[in-house]
């Protein structure tokens, strides 16, 4: 019991954080960013028409959705009043 209670004392101890970096640790600079590259204009004009034809597929996506279900009797999207049962 007292070999046991030692041994994960001891392990209860190496799990305990700490809160400091540690030997050969050298804090972040700024000359470890990445360095742009290229023109931006270039760039977000490209994104741009893809994130266009993104929106255009899904909006075509959504179009088509709503008609099939609407065509199929699924959807009813009271523009009108309901024809009376009588």
């Amino acid at each position: 019991m007292l070999a046991s209670r030692s041994v994960i004392s001891r392990l209860m101890q190496t799990t305990v954080r700490r809160y400091h970096a540690g030997e050969g640790f050298k804090p972040p600079s700024m000359d470890e960013l990445p360095v742009p590259h290229g023109s931006w204009q270039a760039r977000y004009d490209a994104n741009q028409r893809r994130y266009n034809a993104v929106l255009l597929a899904g909006i075509a996506f959504l179009a088509g959705s709503i008609s099939i279900a609407k065509g199929s009797g699924l959807l009813y999207f009271n523009f009108a009043p309901p024809k009376s049962i009588d």
